[in-house]
């Protein structure tokens, strides 16, 4: 059914928001400053009333902070205003839902409504983070991982369900990280350029700065501890990049917020068999563009000093 659905989570969309809202609890944030950090993951489908995500968006918002005990009035009346007014019904109906699947999902709301009616005004204590996430990788660090065919590792694959044994590399992946940040300082997040073909074996300092080449865009996510030991990554060094090349080399880059809060892990673009090298940006008018990147650098044309790099 693509993004909606007769209840709250049968769309991707519903099912993403869901894992954003449950990253952005966890930050040591008041109320109101949690909504701000959720319309900000998303932020069209929460301002932007033609957007077909918008009731889904503060329906989902409004479900989810009933059950973690966070109170708003503003993501309670704004459900309520969606509900009482008709709003997601006249939404559904426009993208197609039939009546029968559009008077189950009313059940559903309904449901809801009652909930958020005898929902408490004050707020439950809730377990948050008490630093900041830490860096797993360094800006400007290169690392190298196992292949096979040019996948990874699924870090994903619990470790239990997971035959390391029987799971055989037949290369490498490299990757440099050119940016990294913590949303709204706490989340880490990720800007990692991946070499774009595998190597048979793990390439020594002068063919690492010389050989390999690093083509745009960037992938974006996180990567928490336990991924980062999961897939094997072994750092190979920091270089002396010049951010002033790096931006020319890779324009348009965009802090990682949006992966960071639905803790969209960086494991999702290393795999060499799915990059590409189209990419677009906003222009200030609204319309999309198609980034024409310069030719991919190598370390020695990203450097700062050229000289420390081939030394």
């Amino acid at each position: 059914m693509g993004a909606w659905g007769t209840g709250l989570y049968s769309g991707d969309f519903a099912v993403d928001l869901r894992a954003s809202i449950a990253a952005v609890s966890r930050l040591p944030l008041d109320d109101e400053a949690l909504v701000d950090a959720v319309c900000e993951a998303e932020r069209s489908a929460a301002t932007n009333p033609a957007d077909e995500d918008h009731t889904i968006f503060w329906l989902v918002l409004a479900d989810q902070f009933e059950k973690r005990g966070i109170s708003s009035r503003r993501v309670r009346e704004t459900a309520l205003d969606i509900i009482d007014g008709g709003k997601d019904a006249a939404m559904m109906q426009a993208l197609g839902m039939k009546p029968a699947d559009i008077r189950q999902r009313a059940r559903k709301l309904a449901e809801l409504r009652t909930r958020l009616i005898a929902q408490p005004e004050s707020s439950r204590p809730r377990k948050t983070l008490s630093v900041p996430q830490p860096y797993v990788f360094q800006l400007y660090g290169v690392y190298a991982y196992p292949t096979r065919g040019g996948e990874p590792i699924n870090p994903y694959i619990p470790t239990k369900r997971f035959d390391r044994a029987a799971w055989h590399s037949n290369g490498f992946g490299l990757m440099l990280i050119v940016g990294y940040g913590r949303a709204f300082g706490y989340l880490a997040w990720y800007h990692a350029i991946i070499a774009p073909e595998v190597v048979a074996a793990i390439p020594d300092r002068e063919l690492l700065v010389r050989d390999i080449r690093w083509p745009a865009p960037p992938a974006y996510g996180t990567c928490n501890p336990a991924h980062f030991r999961k897939m094997e990554l072994v750092e190979l060094g920091v270089f002396p990049v010049d951010p002033a090349r790096v931006d020319y080399f890779y324009p348009h880059r965009a802090p990682g917020t949006v992966y960071a809060a639905s803790d969209i892990s960086i494991a999702n673009g290393m795999d060499i068999r799915k990059r590409t090298a189209r990419h677009f940006w906003r222009r200030p008018d609204g319309k999309l563009e198609k980034i024409i990147y310069p030719p991919a650098p190598n370390l020695i044309e990203l450097g700062s000093a050229s000289s420390e790099l081939s030394a």
